[in-house]
């Protein structure tokens, strides 16, 4: 555990749902925080866009585990922001996600009770297995729900089995190909095939949409400016369009940075909520030892996602109140291709929208790696629309002829890569696999006295991951007995 910072001057670089809710935390202990944006607007992948009037999400279609007695829920409790005016519960019919395979369906339910019955159901024959495998899920959910979680991370998860990889796990119990595909999903949530997510990562997916479920009432934008209010309301500076050109350092310690418009801003100390391979870009380049700076620079990335976004007649169409998964697997049960559909209300009543994403590879579109957006050559755009068109054909399988619709938009990896400024526009960072986890275990501790690391790139993907990030940097930050003793009552 490092020394507690001394200094109180706090710069962050990245305004996502990371970096807003370290600022937040550090406000509310009396730091003076300066959060730096590149973009026009904070938020990250957390806020939406308009497009012909209809609110278009980005990173944030549903998240799990914000009831006010988990993990998600306690932390947005501590960050002062309500649930219940951003998010509404799902699966009041009894099912959050609709898995369709060729050969059977699966309904992922509300409640780990409930998960172990309709797999039990699904697939008789594999109860010792099954118990097995839920013995495991509920260790992990009921160390999550527990205070330990968020105060001391590191006490709940001392089983070293927990940290190989599944697709491990379920050689040793030999499950069928097709119970391994249903467990292979919650890896594709977080851009890690089966054979190489640990155990962790995938309990821990599981169990915090098992715990509940939510989307979002309206859009969005409506959560970005949630945290970027509370911020401001704790006396945080944000700084919009403004991108960081360096870390400044002396003596082996952060001194400040310096902004793309040359202004030098001091810091006792910087958050850095953003990739590791951009950070290394800020660092001056005998920062860190160059075995480091390689192990950096190597780290694998998820897969990108190719993203439609589609109007609809709702005079046809339904909303749905679950999410439909269409995939494909093969004959060891892992996922060969899947596609994610949502149909959501919009504000106008006559219009549904229709969400879909799929996994597309940053080769895909490597012809197109030295151009930026809005600049891209009429190849690039009809190659887009020619993909939205073959994944709309596809959807008519499920929803039935697609009546009046429209495409609202369509973003691929690059469009990720430069609105967030990861390498491989992948909207998952860093690819927590089996493979990986030393690698990514040192990036929380680069040998340069205040500097930080926040956001999902940090810990773990996802909303929970980046705000979890900033809890575990702030108690870096403060010292694991303050940290106990500020939030301890909170959570």
């Amino acid at each position: 555990m490092r020394k507690p910072l001394e200094g109180k001057n706090i710069m962050i670089i990245g305004a996502g749902v990371g970096g807003l809710s370290m600022g937040i935390l550090l406000r509310n202990l009396g730091y003076h925080v300066t959060l730096v944006e590149k973009n026009q607007l904070p938020g990250g992948l957390m806020r939406s866009y308009i497009r012909r009037g209809i609110d278009c999400p980005v990173g944030v279609h549903y998240v799990g585990a914000l009831g006010p007695d988990e993990p998600l829920g306690k932390m947005f409790h501590v960050l002062g922001i309500s649930v219940k005016d951003l998010f509404f519960p799902m699966g009041e019919g009894g099912v959050i996600d609709r898995y369709l395979f060729d050969d059977f369906v699966f309904d992922l339910p509300v409640g780990i009770d409930a998960y172990e019955t309709n797999l039990k159901k699904t697939f008789p024959g594999e109860e010792d297995a099954l118990t097995a495998l839920m013995k495991s899920l509920r260790e992990i959910a009921g160390s999550m729900k527990g205070s330990s979680f968020l105060l001391h991370p590191a006490d709940p998860f001392q089983n070293m089995d927990y940290f190989r990889p599944m697709g491990e796990l379920l050689d040793e119990l030999r499950v069928s190909a097709r119970l391994r595909a249903v467990l292979a999903v919650p890896c594709q949530l977080i851009g890690v095939p089966l054979c190489d997510c640990p155990v962790i990562f995938h309990h821990m997916v599981t169990s915090v949409y098992l715990f509940s479920s939510w989307r979002l009432k309206e859009g969005g934008s409506r959560m970005a400016d949630a945290f970027t209010k509370r911020f401001s309301e704790e006396g945080g500076h944000l700084l919009v369009n403004s991108a960081v050109r360096e870390i400044c350092l002396h003596a082996g310690q952060v001194s400040g940075v310096i902004l793309e418009t040359g202004e030098k801003i001091p810091a006792d100390a910087v958050v850095a909520a953003i990739h590791p391979k951009i950070l290394l870009g800020l660092l001056p380049q005998n920062a860190l030892r160059a075995s480091l700076r390689e192990r950096i620079f190597t780290l694998e990335e998820t897969d990108g996602v190719l993203a439609v976004q589609a109007s609809l007649d709702a005079d046809v169409h339904e909303e749905f109140s679950y999410n439909l998964y269409r995939l494909h697997y093969d004959s060891r049960g892992e996922i060969e291709d899947g596609i994610f559909y949502q149909m959501r209300e919009t504000g106008d009543p006559s219009t549904r929208l229709l969400s879909i994403i799929t996994r597309s590879p940053y080769r895909d579109w490597s012809s197109w790696e030295h151009t930026v957006s809005g600049k891209r050559s009429t190849m690039y755009y009809e190659k887009k629309l020619l993909s939205a068109y073959d994944l709309l054909k596809k959807a008519e399988a499920i929803y039935g002829p697609l009546k009046n619709f429209r495409i609202l938009d369509v973003f691929t990896p690059l469009t990720l890569r430069d609105y967030m400024n990861c390498p491989e526009g992948s909207c998952y960072g860093v690819k927590r696999s089996a493979r990986q986890l030393l690698k990514i275990a040192s990036l929380n501790h680069l040998p340069i006295g205040g500097l930080y690391l926040a956001g999902q790139n940090a810990l773990a993907p996802g909303v929970m991951g980046a705000m979890l990030s900033s809890f575990y940097a702030v108690r870096q930050m403060i010292g694991e007995q303050r940290f106990a003793a500020e939030f301890e009552r909170k959570l």
